[in-house]
C-alpha cells in the first residue's frame, strides 16, 4: 500500500472513529518515512492530529497540526484544524489568527469560516460572526443547516433584510428543515411593528415568499393568517 492509500485509510478510520489505531498507525509510518513528500508527509501529521483530537489529548494535536503547517504551509486543513483545536482549548483570539491565516491559504475554504465565526460569536462579536457566516454560505450555497444558522442569527440580530433572503433560499433546499416555513412566519411575526422595518417593505416579503412558494399549503395558510393581522 503506498502512502496515499495509507493516508485515505487513516482518514476513513478517523471518520469511524478508530482514532487509538490511528494515532499508533501514524507513529509507525511518521518514524520510518524516508523518500515521502513534504506534503504526504503533513498528511499523516494531520491524520495523526485529528485522532489526537478524538482522544481528547488536544495538546498532542496542536504539535501535529503545527507540524503539518511547518511541512506544507498551503494546507489550509491543517491551519483550521490549528484553528478549531485553540478553539477548544478557550484560546479565542489565537483560534481566530489561525483561522484567518488559513482563508488567506485557501479563501474558498468554506470551514476557516465557519470556525472564524465560532470564534467571534465566543468574542462576542455576533455581527461579524454572521458575517462571515455568510461567507461561508456563499462558497456552500446547498448547505441548508448553516444557511438555518445564517438566517436565526441574523433574526436574534435583528437584521429583518438578511434573516429573510436566507430563509428563502434556506426554504428552497431540498433538505430545509420542516419548520423553516414555520420559522419565516414567525419572523413576520416577530417584526411586524418593528421600529426598523418600513411596513412596506413587510408586506413585500411576504409576497416574496408567497411568489416564491405560492403552490405551497402551508405558505398560503401561513401567509394568510399573516395578513388577516394587518
Amino acid at each position: 500500500m503506498d502512502i496515499e492509500e495509507e493516508i485515505e485509510k487513516l482518514n476513513e478510520w478517523n471518520a469511524q472513529g478508530r482514532f487509538a489505531e490511528v494515532a499508533a498507525e501514524t507513529n509507525t509510518l511518521i518514524a520510518s518515512s524516508v523518500d515521502e513528500t513534504p506534503e504526504d508527509l503533513a498528511s499523516l501529521f494531520v491524520a495523526q492530529g485529528n485522532a489526537q483530537y478524538g482522544l481528547g489529548r488536544f495538546e498532542d494535536a496542536l504539535t501535529s497540526y503545527a507540524k503539518a503547517i511547518e511541512l506544507d504551509t498551503f494546507d489550509v486543513q491543517a491551519r483550521c484544524n490549528y484553528g478549531s483545536t485553540l478553539f477548544t482549548l478557550g484560546r479565542y483570539v489565537d483560534a481566530l489568527n489561525a483561522c484567518d491565516a488559513a482563508i488567506l491559504t485557501d479563501e474558498d475554504f468554506a470551514p476557516a469560516y465557519i470556525n472564524v465565526a465560532h470564534c467571534l460569536v465566543a468574542l462576542k462579536h455576533e455581527e461579524e460572526a454572521v458575517y462571515a457566516l455568510r461567507q461561508a454560505l456563499s462558497l456552500e450555497p446547498d448547505n441548508a443547516q448553516l444557511g438555518r444558522t445564517v438566517a436565526d442569527m441574523a433574526a436574534d440580530l435583528e437584521d429583518f433584510e438578511i434573516a429573510l433572503e436566507t430563509y428563502l433560499d434556506v426554504a428552497a433546499l431540498p433538505d430545509a428543515a420542516p419548520d423553516t416555513h414555520q420559522a419565516i412566519h414567525d419572523l413576520f411575526v416577530r417584526f411586524k411593528n418593528h421600529e426598523d422595518v418600513e411596513r412596506n417593505d413587510w408586506l413585500a416579503g411576504i409576497d416574496q415568499w408567497r411568489e416564491k412558494f405560492g403552490s405551497n399549503p402551508d405558505v398560503l395558510r401561513l401567509t394568510s393568517d399573516l395578513l388577516r393581522t394587518v
